[in-house]
């Protein structure tokens, strides 16, 4: 990628983490009633499927080059966002995201290893991923 188009990415990716912030500012300011915990949980749900769908993306294009079955991980992973929406409790919600996040950061970090992505885009991931891990921790413990 291009300088500018480095910028570019990284910009978006860090106004994506947005949501998750203005929710855990939200529920410490006491505008739950916002239903901050529903906003948050879903925008998380898409981004997670978003991040599988790059892992996803990756795997079509360079399946012989990747340790990790992508296509497999990456459904999987989708499918959990989506499973914590299905479920009636805030904290279990919040913990499977965490952990969906968390998975997805560890395969990206074995991609940067492997050189199948480029190591700005792993430390972008890393940095954003980290913030969005700690945002929904707080709103887990916001939750009490």
């Amino acid at each position: 990628m291009q300088r500018d188009q480095i910028i570019w990415a990284k910009a978006l990716t860090l106004l994506g983490a947005i949501p998750f912030v203005a929710a855990v500012l939200a529920q410490i300011a006491g505008m739950a009633h916002y239903h901050t915990a529903y906003l948050s949980l879903t925008y998380g749900a898409i981004i997670i499927s978003f991040l599988s769908g790059i892992h996803w993306g990756l795997y079509i294009t360079h399946a012989k080059a990747k340790r990790i079955n992508l296509l497999v991980s990456s459904n999987i992973l989708a499918l959990l966002a989506w499973l914590s929406l299905l479920l009636l409790v805030p904290v279990t919600q919040y913990l499977i995201q965490i952990t969906c996040f968390i998975s997805l950061l560890l395969i990206d970090r074995q991609l940067a290893a492997d050189g199948a992505i480029e190591a700005w885009f792993y430390q972008l991931r890393l940095q954003i991923s980290s913030l969005v891990i700690i945002c929904l921790l707080l709103l887990v413990w916001l939750q009490h």
